[in-house]
């Protein structure tokens, strides 16, 4: 009995000092420091307890949170039936801890009734700059009943709390009603009104001066498992309708279908870094199913349809014979071209190592001359074209096919690097019959050429290529619009043969052509050696006039010296023979009519000669005057066959007639 009196004194002793340590105000005075210290640690924050009175059915407490933020429970609870009925004020100003940041001043009031395993919350104040109202029941951590009606709530703030980028502003009201019918399932509505809402410029281009603007509003049904949804947002550059949503809550599994409407693609212009006009609607299915997200959409557009598939990282995009013309017209571009396009791309990696393929077609197609500043008697030139593409990691490896009555080009080994926006590669270019280039000539030519070379462009275009064209070495570079061209061993008789001009000389030369493409004037240099005139009227003439062949002579060198102003040549020649010299000192020849007008002179052995060669290209007229050794040797026929009255008459004679 001793013991047990003991032991019942020891407990009492023990109860008696919980109970001055809890429920009296010198106890809680005590206990105080240690609860402030705990949430101290636990929050992270400077914590002060203001007041803090605990008895044995009734809380009363006020905790002051880093000097701005202030939260007030009170009321009555009951320790044997787990019991509890407490009202709260949460007032702050800048409310920050692990779990929750609020920036803007918050002010909720409200009740915490129940017992530990089904409790009601529920409140009203100002928050996120918003008045709300809300009720929240629960029951063994399940919700039975959550109401929540917010006006004008800032979208900034809600994103704040959420710890998301603020890559939108604006106004929105919010209103939930759901009700637990079962265990696990629901049934209610909720709706959301977006008063207005503008896009964060940081997230546009900074070329972009169109502020992005919106609103809207969606709604949602839950019954049992499934949330349906439907809604439309309207901004000043789209429209967006979202139709017959559903979501399982259970599968996790969203579908719904959408329609997206651009009515002024010129508003997206500066967005894209790319002029555009028009208008477009897509339509297509958004789909959600566990961590597979998919959206596909179609197009009516451009005389064709748009297809594409979107699977989180994967993308299929087909183009189906979209019209040229209407495509150019989208993009502000001239029509160089009719014709269907058609598209298949398969992108692996959307984001980050970019895999997929490409495969392009443009069929019945012509191409417009005069779209592209050529003046030709013919307007279009039939084409096909293909290209075959691989993308793997910023980079696009791809070859090209263009092909056309006129010419064949094909682009092998091309990359172009998606990051720097950089285009580089070998191509192979092969006119089977030059004469269909007569609508850029405007001259009939015989002969074909093939041209491999490279190509590059960054920010300007590079073009170079070798050709064994007319049997001889050539290479060409095109830069900044500066065309250059070197020829080594070029047989002067085959440039007349592919000019289809008549032969006049015979020999192996070395050519330098340097060109702007934009002024259209260049000039040109040829040297030949060891070269030999053919047998022709010019050569004919001078044997008639000086009995000296000029046929069989050598020229050891030869050079001619051009200056080309768009169709327009002024030259000089100098040939220098064994025994003979050939020079145009100034000579001019028009290549859109074709003529040809210059004065010669001609030195063999002691004699000289002089003319001029004028008419067409093809055939011109050849003339000889002012030569003093003709003058001298008609001078001599005069005084030898002539009565001596009449001699000064005769040489009068011939002088009015000495310019024929």
């Amino acid at each position: 009995m001793k013991y047990f009196l003991t032991f019942i004194s020891i407990l009492s002793l023990i109860f008696l000092t919980l109970f001055f340590i809890l429920f009296t105000q010198s106890g809680n005075n005590i206990l105080k420091p240690y609860i402030q210290k705990y949430l101290k640690e636990e929050l992270k924050k400077e914590i002060k307890i203001e007041a803090f009175t605990l008895k044995t059915n009734f809380l009363d407490t006020e905790i002051i949170i880093d000097k701005n933020s202030k939260i007030i429970l009170n009321g009555n609870f009951n320790l044997l039936e787990k019991v509890f009925d407490f009202d709260y004020i949460v007032d702050s100003k800048n409310l920050q801890t692990p779990y929750i940041i609020i920036t803007q001043p918050l002010h909720v009031e409200g009740k915490f009734v129940g017992n530990l395993k089904e409790f009601q919350l529920n409140g009203r104040g100002k928050a996120f700059r918003s008045n709300i109202r809300f009720f929240v029941d629960m029951e063994d951590k399940n919700i039975k009943n959550i109401k929540l009606n917010a006006k004008n709530v800032k979208m900034e703030d809600v994103l704040s709390i959420l710890k998301k980028p603020i890559y939108t502003k604006g106004m929105f009201d919010i209103n939930i009603d759901v009700k637990q019918t079962q265990k696990d399932i629901y049934k209610g509505k909720g709706d959301v009104q977006i008063h207005y809402g503008v896009l964060n410029e940081k997230i546009l281009q900074k070329n972009f001066s169109q502020a992005i603007t919106y609103r809207g509003n969606i709604t949602a049904n839950i019954d049992g498992n499934t949330i349906s949804t439907k809604g439309n947002v309207v901004s000043n550059i789209a429209k967006i309708d979202i139709l017959n949503g559903k979501y399982n809550i259970k599968k996790k599994l969203f579908k719904g279908n959408y329609t997206l409407f651009l009515p002024d693609l010129n508003l997206l212009s500066q967005l894209l870094n790319s002029p555009i006009r028009g208008s477009i609607l897509f339509s297509g299915e958004i789909k959600k199913d566990k961590d597979i997200f998919s959206i596909n959409t179609t197009a009516n557009t451009l005389g064709g349809k748009l297809k594409a598939i979107l699977q989180n990282e994967t993308a299929k995009i087909e183009l189906e014979n979209i019209n040229l013309p209407d495509l150019f017209y989208m993009l502000k571009k001239p029509q160089y071209s009719n014709g269907k396009l058609n598209l298949i791309a398969n992108i692996d990696n959307i984001t980050k190592n970019k895999k997929g393929k490409i495969s392009l077609h443009v069929t019945n197609s012509n191409l417009y001359l005069k779209e592209l500043g050529v003046d030709s008697d013919i307007d279009f030139v039939p084409y096909i074209a293909s290209l075959e593409a691989n993308i793997d990691n910023n980079l696009v490896n791809f070859i090209a096919d263009i092909k056309s009555k006129i010419a064949n080009l094909k682009i092998k080994n091309s990359k172009y690097e998606l990051n720097n926006t950089k285009l580089y590669g070998n191509y192979t270019l092969h006119v089977e019959d030059l004469n269909n280039l007569k609508f850029l000539t405007n001259k009939e030519l015989k002969g074909n050429i093939t041209i491999d070379g490279k190509y590059s462009y960054d920010k300007t275009l590079y073009v170079d290529g070798r050709s064994d064209f007319l049997e001889a070495k050539s290479v060409f570079d095109l830069k900044d619009n500066l065309f250059s061209l070197k020829s080594e061993d070029l047989a002067i008789e085959n440039i007349t043969d592919m000019l289809l001009y008549p032969r006049v000389f015979n020999s192996f030369s070395s050519l330098i052509l340097n060109y702007n493409i934009d002024t259209k004037k260049g000039d040109l240099l040829l040297e030949a050696l060891n070269g030999k005139i053919v047998a022709n009227e010019f050569t004919e003439l001078l044997f008639l006039a000086s009995k000296f062949d000029l046929s069989q002579e050598i020229y050891k060198d030869s050079t001619l010296k051009a200056h080309i102003n768009n169709k327009q040549v002024n030259f000089n020649l100098i040939m220098n023979g064994l025994d003979s010299y050939i020079g145009i000192p100034s000579g001019f020849v028009d290549l859109d009519k074709n003529i040809i007008d210059s004065d010669f002179e001609v030195k063999i052995e002691h004699r000289d000669f002089k003319g001029g060669i004028n008419g067409s290209l093809d055939k011109p007229e050849i003339t000889l005057n002012n030569s003093e050794y003709l003058q001298k040797k008609l001078d001599k026929v005069i005084e030898k066959n002539v009565p001596d009255e009449w001699q000064d008459t005769a040489k009068e004679l011939l002088n009015l007639f000495g310019e024929n």
